[in-house]
């Protein structure tokens, strides 16, 4: 089953993880040109 994880911060970031554990095929979409940056300061 394909899945789409909107968001690559944290959160989005986990969730992708998770569901490729659990055997899924995983698209992350990102509207910025980097991931995670909600969580750089």
């Amino acid at each position: 089953m394909k899945v789409a994880v909107v968001g690559a911060g944290i959160g989005g970031l986990a969730a992708a993880i998770r569901l490729r554990v659990l055997g899924y095929d995983v698209a992350v979409y990102e509207k910025n040109a980097t991931v995670g940056a909600g969580a750089i300061s």
